[in-house]
Formats: structure tokens, sequence, C-alpha cells
């Protein structure tokens, strides 16, 4: 599972990459990250591809039972399948 996961980065960093090289390198790498890995995978982003990095942070934050998307009712499961209760967020990038 992780070789698969790190397979998944190096490609999304190739791909990102190679975007930024075309576009002049005004990349934006916007993540959000409830528990840290993805915040990771978007900072090893940055790193080799260049660009701002920029957090995407709802105004409340989630806590353990709102991520836990076995639960049907639970706050992410809700907000994946109805667009519409998507939560607000704290700022929006420049």
């Amino acid at each position: 599972m992780k070789i698969k996961s790190m397979i998944m980065v190096v490609i999304m960093v190739l791909c990102i990459t190679i975007n930024a090289q075309e576009q002049g390198n005004k990349t934006l790498v916007a993540y959000f990250s409830a528990t840290g890995t993805t915040e990771k995978a978007a900072k090893l982003i940055v790193e080799v591809a260049g660009g701002t990095l920029y957090e995407i942070q709802p105004e409340k934050e989630y806590v353990t039972a709102d991520l836990d998307w076995h639960d049907k009712s639970s706050r992410s499961s809700v907000e994946m399948s109805d667009a519409k209760s998507r939560p607000a967020l704290k700022s929006k990038p420049e």
C-alpha cells in the first residue's frame, strides 16, 4: 500500500512539473489535509515543481468523528455525497 501511494505521488509530481514548465511556473498547489498526509504530498510537490503552497481550511475544523467515512452520517460522508453541504472556507487564495 505504501509503495502504491509513493508511485501516485511521483506521478503527480511529474505531471505538475511538466505543467509548471509549460505555464511559466505560475503554479498554485492548493491542498486540504485533515490528517497531514495530503499536506506532506503537497509540500513535496512544491519542493520539486516550485510554485505557491496554499492550505484550504474550513471555517469549522474537523474532529476524528467527522472523518469516519465508514459512518454514512459523518460530516465527511455527508459533504462528499452532497455538494451543497460542503463547508465554508476560512479564506480564499489571493
